[in-house]
């Protein structure tokens, strides 16, 4: 009878630590990105000290695809907790009903800059496309739009963005539209600028390590690029450098799926991945500007300056609008990529 009892004790000893153990194993989140050296990053900088300081284990996963992020949401059966995307990616998202609005009783916006916590997702970096240009073979720094459409003052190969965004509006920008008037996009116009450029273009890229490769192997002299790109490239010793006028910034910000099995814990990684010094880790690494305005306070000077986020450089840059990029992305997708078929 005692052996009976020694048996029965053991085994519900063994059953409250099963469940026990279950439940700290689902103390996670999943983040699905973009892999590579920004899935590095964000694990050197928030994955890793998130895990120590609440003990919330990051699982990280790519890359991210919205159609499977849709397909995953309708059938009930969510893998992904949390992501970043530009706004022109997540308000299609929010719009499809396949994204969470943020938790402000969990998320703390007030450190975060103006206008950089919205419904649908907050903090994140600010991403810019600049003129990248060679400074061995450019004595005077192109300024602006216009002087990057300029090939007498300024001879040699291009490359651009094979994409609508920025490349429209750098069309728009460079045949004299102001900033304020972008919007919505004169498409006639627009194009007949494309026309004018389009001879000296020697190459459209697709990713950012295509865009560097083009530069630092000298096939282009000039080139719309990521400033983390280049900024990468003159951290290195590269005679590469940035034209900050006109650069064309968004926000690339933290969203949390719908429906997604670790929400709570999402939320909270968000409002940790918002603190200054976090932001000031990830921006020194890749060179994107942060959100939180303290984070510049940790961040070396002369690195700052490869930012959209520095003040010298926020002042000249020009703000996509990704509501106008939602309802119209597609359509002009297909007159863009028929354009370039001419």
């Amino acid at each position: 009878m005692k052996g009976s009892k020694i048996f029965v004790a053991v085994i519900v000893f063994v059953f409250f630590l099963a469940i026990h153990t279950g439940f700290a194993a689902e103390k996670k989140l999943v983040m699905v990105g973009w892999g590579g050296a920004w899935e590095e990053t964000m694990k050197k900088a928030f994955g890793d000290p998130f895990e120590r300081e609440t003990g919330i284990k990051v699982v990280y996963t790519s890359p991210i695809d919205f159609g499977k992020m849709k397909a995953m949401v309708e059938s009930g059966n969510v893998e992904w907790d949390v992501s970043q995307a530009g706004f022109f990616r997540i308000l299609p998202a929010a719009k499809a009903g396949i994204i969470e609005p943020i938790d402000y009783s969990i998320v703390d916006k007030s450190v975060l800059a103006p206008g950089t916590a919205r419904k649908y997702g907050c903090g994140g970096e600010y991403e810019a496309v600049t003129i990248g240009y060679r400074t061995d073979v450019y004595k005077d720094a192109p300024v602006g739009w216009k002087d990057f459409w300029d090939v007498k003052k300024f001879p040699g190969p291009r490359a651009m963005y094979k994409g609508v965004y920025y490349t429209m509006e750098a069309a728009l920008l460079a045949d004299g539209v102001p900033p304020e008037k972008l919007y919505p996009l004169d498409e006639d116009r627009l194009f007949k600028s494309l026309d004018r450029i389009k001879p000296h273009v020697t190459a459209w890229w697709r990713s950012g390590s295509q865009s560097q490769a083009l530069i630092k192997d000298r096939e282009v002299d000039m080139l719309t690029a990521w400033n983390g790109r280049l900024a990468q490239l003159t951290h290195r010793g590269d005679p590469v450098a940035i034209s900050w006028d006109q650069a064309l910034f968004v926000q690339s910000a933290w969203f949390v799926i719908k429906n997604a099995p670790h929400k709570k814990e999402a939320m909270e990684f968000i409002n940790f991945a918002s603190r200054a010094k976090n932001q000031a880790m990830v921006a020194s690494e890749i060179f994107y500007g942060p959100t939180n305005p303290e984070a510049l306070k940790y961040i070396d000077e002369k690195v700052a300056r490869w930012m959209p986020s520095h003040p010298d450089n926020f002042k000249k840059c020009i703000e996509l609008n990704s509501e106008y990029w939602e309802d119209n992305k597609d359509r002009l997708t297909e007159k863009f990529e028929a354009w370039l078929m001419k």
